[in-house]
């Protein structure tokens, strides 16, 4: 079958690609081929969510944003420099895995397909800020193809209540066009039900269930990595409270690590590595300890750290709890950086992971073959 996927594989970090990636190989191990669609703007749609009707980003938001910029102008700004002529060569990584080992094209959007697979990652995410805006073309309006399903999708922080009736109608108009619904955590799967009366099943996120060991041993370790380090592995310059600060500085100081960051800077961290996504793992695998408050990074540190503790918080509390819980993770939890000389006395498992791994991957294997044929 030739079968397109609709996913964020333009999205600049290490998740976003290495998810792609994941489910590619997926539905090429089905002996489907492969390509990715590009996400359409659509103004009628965007309209909708923009309009006197519904409001998606608060204003008092956007002044919160522009005043925590103001007040990172601090004894970082330095490193600003510095790190900002590093993001320019790590997007132009990010730039080459996409179109090189992706395959992602600008002629895909042309061409048709027996199948598009919606998916994975926060697809369904329509209430947060996107280059793309609101678009039903993310939840099954896809006429590139004469069959649409997702693939463990998942709605991020929207929830239903938050939506305009508009956008709400609209989503379960696309929603209709959608033979067939897999998605990532209990919050989507509330999410689908209240738009559509369609059965919906659950599966984990490719990388989850994908194995880039064999990739990690043929790439080489980056050259002048400090001997024993520490990887803080989150969003841009997200961990900006002093105290945290301090405790992770504390920690490390107390085991002799040095901080570095990978895939996004954290500008009090003066070491930022910029790497492919398998140089990326390969540095993740050699580190003595990871930070992380991100969903991908608990993925990429529970399969391939040596240790690691991951960060709730509020935002991501939904998605991360239903994680860790569902792979037998929760001792790795902390809720303040303070907790980490606990966590940090638990090594990583693999074997802890590999019963549901096998569990999920079967079950996501055998959904796709029966949804495409």
């Amino acid at each position: 079958m030739k079968v397109c996927i609709l996913s964020m594989q333009r999205v600049p970090n290490f998740g976003s690609l290495l998810q792609s990636l994941a489910l590619k190989r997926m539905l090429e191990q089905l002996g489907h081929t492969v390509s990715f669609l590009d996400i359409e703007k659509n103004e009628e749609d965007n309209y909708l969510l923009h309009s006197d009707t519904g409001v998606v980003i608060p204003r008092s938001g956007k002044l919160r944003h522009i005043v925590n910029k103001l007040k990172r102008i601090d004894r970082y700004a330095f490193n600003r420099l510095h790190i900002r002529r590093l993001a320019t060569k790590q997007n132009m990584l990010f730039a080459a895995f996409c179109q090189e080992t992706l395959g992602a094209s600008n002629q895909s959007n042309k061409e048709h397909y027996d199948c598009c697979v919606i998916g994975s990652d926060e697809v369904f995410n329509c209430l947060t800020e996107s280059p793309w805006g609101f678009t039903s073309q993310l939840f099954g309006n896809v006429p590139q193809a004469d069959r649409v399903i997702t693939y463990a999708a998942s709605c991020g922080a929207t929830e239903v209540k938050a939506l305009p009736e508009a956008v709400a109608q609209r989503i379960a108009e696309a929603l209709e066009n959608v033979q067939g619904f897999s998605v990532r955590d209990e919050k989507t799967w509330q999410f689908v039900a209240a738009l559509s009366n369609k059965e919906i099943v659950l599966h984990a996120d490719p990388v989850m269930i994908s194995d880039f060991s064999a990739d990690i041993d043929n790439t080489p370790l980056p050259e002048n990595l400090p001997k024993r380090y520490c990887v803080v592995y989150s969003y841009y310059n997200r961990i900006s409270d002093p105290g945290e600060i301090a405790q992770i500085k504390a920690f490390c100081k107390r085991n002799n690590l040095t901080p570095v960051t990978v895939g996004a800077p954290q500008m009090w961290i003066r070491r930022h590595l910029v790497l492919t996504p398998m140089e990326a793992l390969k540095v993740l695998r050699n580190a003595e300890f990871v930070f992380t408050d991100t969903f991908h990074g608990t993925i990429f540190s529970s399969k391939y750290a040596r240790a690691f503790a991951v960060m709730t918080r509020p935002s991501n509390e939904n998605k991360l709890g239903d994680l860790l819980w569902r792979f037998g993770l929760e001792k790795h939890k902390i809720v303040h950086f303070g907790q980490v000389d606990t966590v940090g006395k638990f090594a990583t498992d693999p074997e802890v992971l590999a019963t549901p791994v096998k569990k999920y991957r079967d079950s996501a294997l055998a959904y796709l073959q029966t949804m495409i044929q």
